[in-house]
């Protein structure tokens, strides 16, 4: 039981982290501040990668769909993926029982992810409130992942760790734009 919650609480802290950073760098232009999450966010990466193959094939198709998407667009960004491959490296790769299968779930996790990046980019709120909701949440990966559970039952633990990775991405989110709003009404105030 220990094992499961230190297990879905790196999934949690990968999310937070990874918002925090990318936050940092986008929202409140803090870019060497950002160093520390995204250190943070690669190294729950690349440890969550060493636990299981599902864990792994589910963590590389969001690390290339972001990377394909062109989400990568800070120098900054480089600490965690070195994180992550150096944690791969020293712990090493788990063992993968069947690479069809993987590569299968490797291709369909990569395409949902695309889409769900792309699709947040794409999306317009005012033309069509639904699918702006559904990509700027990414369902898309989110809907797939508990899909895939069906055919690939040991797929079920990264999946219900994808859920919580959003959880802790969505959270440091809403803490961004508390702290970011607060600070905004502050100084308005203090300028009058």
């Amino acid at each position: 039981m220990l094992e499961l919650l230190l297990y879905f609480t790196a999934y949690f802290l990968a999310g937070l982290s990874l918002k925090l950073g990318d936050d940092l760098l986008d929202e409140l232009d803090r870019s060497q501040l950002a160093m520390i999450p995204l250190s943070i966010a690669g190294l729950l990466f690349g440890l969550l990668m060493t636990i299981s193959e599902w864990d792994l094939v589910l963590l590389t198709s969001i690390v290339i769909g972001v990377l394909v998407s062109g989400k990568v667009n800070n120098p900054q960004f480089i600490v965690g993926f070195v994180l992550i491959f150096g944690t791969l490296l020293v712990v090493g790769v788990p063992v993968v029982t069947d690479w069809l299968e993987w590569m299968t779930l490797l291709i369909i996790l990569f395409m949902a992810a695309v889409l769900d990046e792309k699709g947040n980019d794409w999306a317009d709120k005012e033309k069509s409130p639904l699918a702006f909701k559904m990509f700027e949440y990414r369902f898309v990966l989110k809907i797939v992942v508990l899909g895939l559970v069906i055919p690939w039952p040991m797929f079920l633990l990264a999946a219900i760790g994808l859920w919580i990775f959003d959880l802790g991405y969505e959270s440091a989110g809403w803490l961004i734009k508390g702290l970011s709003s607060k600070s905004l009404v502050s100084k308005t105030t203090t300028d009058i």
